[in-house]
C-alpha cells in the first residue's frame, strides 16, 4: 500500500454574513426596479434598460455568490470575454430584426382581420346583412 499525502488547498474564501446580506438586499432592490421598469415606457430603450438591470444583477451574483471577485484574475478575464461575445451575439441579432419588422406588422394585421372574415362566412344570417344579394336574384333583381 502506498501512503498518499494530500496537501491542504486551503479553505475557500469565506465572506462575512454582512456582505452576503447586503448583496441579497441589492438583488431584491434591483428586482423591484426591474418590475418598476415594466410600468414605464422608455420607447426604443425598453430592451436596453431591462438588459442593463439584468447585467448588474448577474454581475453581483457572479462576483459575490460565485466568488469570482476573490478568484484568480484569469477567471475574471474569461468571464468578461464571455459577456462581450454574448452582447455581440444579442446585439447583432437585434440589428437583424429591423429588416423584417414590416413583414411581422403586416402578418399581425392579417391575423387580426382574418377572424372577422371567417365570422362573416360561417356565422350564418341573411345574405342581405353581409351586402350580398339573396340567392336566385342577380344584381338586376330578376
Amino acid at each position: 500500500m502506498s501512503t498518499e499525502t494530500h496537501e491542504s488547498h486551503g479553505v475557500a474564501h469565506v465572506m462575512p454574513m454582512k456582505v452576503l446580506i447586503n448583496i441579497f438586499l441589492a438583488l431584491v432592490v434591483l428586482t423591484v426596479v426591474t418590475v418598476g421598469a415594466t410600468l414605464f415606457d422608455f420607447g426604443p430603450y425598453n430592451l436596453y434598460v431591462a438588459m442593463a438591470i439584468a447585467v448588474v444583477k448577474a454581475s453581483l451574483v457572479v462576483l459575490y455568490f460565485m466568488h469570482l471577485r476573490y478568484d484568480n484574475p484569469f477567471n475574471s478575464i474569461v468571464f468578461v470575454g464571455c459577456l462581450v461575445f454574448v452582447s455581440l451575439f444579442i446585439g447583432l441579432s437585434l440589428t437583424d430584426t429591423t429588416q423584417y419588422q414590416h413583414k411581422m406588422n403586416n402578418l399581425q394585421a392579417e391575423k387580426v382581420a382574418a377572424p372577422n372574415v371567417e365570422k362573416m362566412h360561417e356565422g350564418g344570417g341573411s345574405h342581405e346583412e353581409h351586402g350580398e344579394p339573396p340567392a336566385g336574384k342577380g344584381s338586376l333583381g330578376n
